[in-house]
């Protein structure tokens, strides 16, 4: 599972915090006629294989006027939108009721699904929201439209959500912070400049009576899509804006420094030769510094190339209590 899914998946697949998200996109006159009291998760996914890296997928089952219904949620990735999307989505609700008759082969009717789609793309929306618009011949034959299947979506497109109407959402804080989150962190420098309004929110995270996790799957993730910029940059900046963030910050910076080791392990061992565990060090060095001091330098990265395995294996002992980059090399 990538990045995304697992943040928008931990946020969203908690049917109380998917219950404040469909009160803010659905109609009022719609969400009156749903029992959100008995909104279920339905563990099953209806996204091709390969196309998961690009967007996945939520389904709740809800009553709406007493009848089952079901929401489809739908999260899209991908800077940019996909032009088929209304295409692809009737497919996934295809085999949603498909694996609805497959359990009961008695019913004579189809459950009323609603479909959502989440983008946080920085370009917003740009493609057709409805089925119809991907037709070819109906504005020029409207008489047709009524012979060929249609459904319009319900789009968040969150690159055109200010902090204002983000922050006013019916949502607890962890999946409004999610949100943001996903909205800004394409880039950790538009991140930072939206940080200062939402310091109240983050405070209200760092204090709820929740999960820990919450906060360490938000910092993991901005940390993790921090590219260049260190993560002593990103601490400081957090700790300047939110002081409280402090203590919070370690634990997620150091599971991404042991996935980083586990990984380098990993590939030396796959390799089975000293030659690969010395290139997987390698590797492994200048990405932990990455993640720590920022980006090596050509002077670092140099004498990484050149360095012996025995050399590796003192740097990666030190670089576990360095608290800078000259310490990680001092002789």
């Amino acid at each position: 599972m990538g990045d995304h899914d697992t943040l928008f998946k931990r946020a969203f697949s908690v049917p109380r915090h998917a219950a404040g998200l469909i009160r803010a996109l659905l109609p009022a006159a719609l969400v009156a006629r749903m029992d959100l009291s008995q909104l279920e998760l339905v563990r099953a996914s209806f996204v091709d294989p390969e196309l998961r890296e690009r967007h996945a997928d939520l389904v709740f089952r809800v009553p709406i006027d007493g009848k089952m219904a079901f929401i489809y949620i739908l999260v899209e990735h991908q800077s940019e939108p996909h032009p088929l999307m209304a295409f692809r989505l009737l497919t996934y609700i295809q085999r949603l009721w498909a694996a609805i008759l497959r359990d009961d082969s008695k019913r004579k009717t189809l459950p009323l699904v609603v479909p959502i789609v989440i983008h946080h793309g920085r370009g917003g929306w740009t493609e057709a929201r409805s089925l119809h618009e991907l037709v070819e011949g109906l504005d020029e034959m409207p008489e047709l439209r009524a012979f060929v299947p249609n459904f319009e979506m319900i789009i968040d497109d969150l690159v055109g959500v200010d902090d204002d109407a983000l922050l006013a959402r019916p949502l607890e804080a962890f999946p409004k912070v999610a949100l943001w989150v996903l909205r800004d962190a394409r880039t950790i420098e538009a991140l930072f400049e939206s940080l200062s309004p939402w310091a109240d929110e983050f405070r209200r995270l760092l204090a709820a009576e929740g999960d820990p996790e919450d906060v360490g799957t938000i910092l993991r993730y901005i940390l993790r899509v921090a590219g260049d910029v260190s993560f002593e940059a990103v601490r400081q900046k957090f700790i300047e804006v939110i002081p409280e963030v402090e203590a919070a910050m370690a634990s997620p910076a150091e599971q991404l420094i042991q996935e980083g080791i586990e990984k380098g392990e990993e590939r030396g061992l796959k390799k089975g030769r000293q030659e690969g565990r010395q290139e997987a060090n390698r590797t492994m060095l200048a990405r932990l510094i990455q993640l720590r001091f920022g980006s090596p330098g050509p002077e670092v990265e140099a004498r990484i190339a050149e360095s012996s395995s025995e050399d590796l294996e003192r740097w990666l002992e030190r670089f576990a209590t360095a608290e800078t980059l000259d310490a990680v090399f001092a002789d």
